[in-house]
């Protein structure tokens, strides 16, 4: 009887994940939202990102396929930076699982383990006469926009 109990429950536990996750902002080397979510390792990281922000009442807007807002920063023309004449900052909200960044949108990736590790940082890309520049993934407090940041 008890080995029937616990092979139940370890077959329960492994279906209960949880994943880590931290949220960083256009200003702050600190995570400004951070936790662990239980997760079901079937559904997306999109899913599961929409399904933690809800939990935890970060605010956002966009949807399992991307965020146009996470805590509140700007969208459209707000999100650029004129930096000079011929340069230009285009900022928006990129992720990473165990410090590697997708290719993919989020609901087009799953998460592997209940180790894993989900980041969620606003970032920009740098447009010099019309040439992108970098990563389009650098991390906005890298930086540290005063349009954001202020001083």
């Amino acid at each position: 009887m008890k080995k029937t109990a616990l092979i139940l429950i370890s077959a329960l536990s492994f279906n209960a994940n949880a994943v880590s996750w931290k949220v960083y902002g256009p200003c702050d080397e600190k995570p400004v939202a951070q936790g662990e979510a239980v997760a079901d390792l079937t559904k997306s990281v999109g899913d599961i990102s929409v399904e933690m922000f809800d939990q935890n009442k970060v605010p956002y807007i966009g949807a399992a396929e991307g965020f146009n807002s996470i805590i509140n920063t700007p969208t459209g023309m707000d999100s650029i930076e004129i930096v000079s004449d011929t340069e230009l900052r285009a900022y928006g909200w990129c992720y990473s699982i165990n410090g590697k960044t997708p290719d993919e949108m989020p609901h087009k990736i799953k998460f592997n383990a209940q180790t894993d590790k989900l980041i969620w940082f606003y970032a920009y890309t740098t447009n010099i006469k019309n040439e992108w520049q970098d990563d389009y993934c650098s991390p906005a407090y890298w930086i540290k926009a005063k349009q954001f940041c202020g001083k």
